[in-house]
């Protein structure tokens, strides 16, 4: 499909910040910027039950011939976000190198481990190998953080491709 070994970013924003850290990862990649983008917007009930939510059309082709594979996400209610569990749900990350980057609003960056398991069990099922995590902090809750804050954190990552 024209991408092999080609860096692919996935991610899902609602604020901002993921966004513009997958754009900014992009920059220093060169890769393919996938945007998980939702029929109907998806919720903290469906994020606290580790629910997906139905995608705008079929984003895991997209990484179909990738090696290597950026998950980016918010993280909602100490869950993973559930447009990035229906993504987990259909893709086939087999022969995939995945890196898990997530967001959150607090500085503590609590939690951030347990959805960072949970996305590399799903990672995992669906025979990937995750060979890296991040977790960074974005703004408040309806609030994107300050560009900067957002690129020198991607700009702090030990990148494989």
């Amino acid at each position: 499909m024209g991408n092999e070994n080609l860096a692919v970013i996935v991610f899902f924003s609602k604020d901002g910040n993921t966004r513009s850290g997958a754009k900014r990862l992009n920059g220093r990649l060169g890769g393919k910027i996938v945007e998980l983008r939702e029929k109907k917007k998806g919720n903290f009930l469906q994020a606290i039950f580790k629910k997906g939510s139905q995608l705008q059309g079929n984003p895991w082709y997209e990484i179909t011939g990738a090696t290597y594979v950026y998950l980016m996400q918010p993280i909602w209610a100490s869950n993973a976000v559930p447009a990035m569990n229906a993504f987990l749900q259909n893709a086939d990350f087999s022969g995939k190198l995945v890196t898990i980057i997530t967001f959150q609003q607090f500085a503590d960056l609590k939690n951030s481990d347990k959805v960072h398991q949970d996305i590399a069990a799903a990672v995992k099922q669906r025979k990937g190998q995750v060979i890296g995590t991040y977790a960074f902090i974005g703004g408040k809750m309806g609030h994107c953080a300050e560009e900067k804050l957002i690129y020198d954190q991607i700009d702090s990552m030990a990148l494989q491709n």
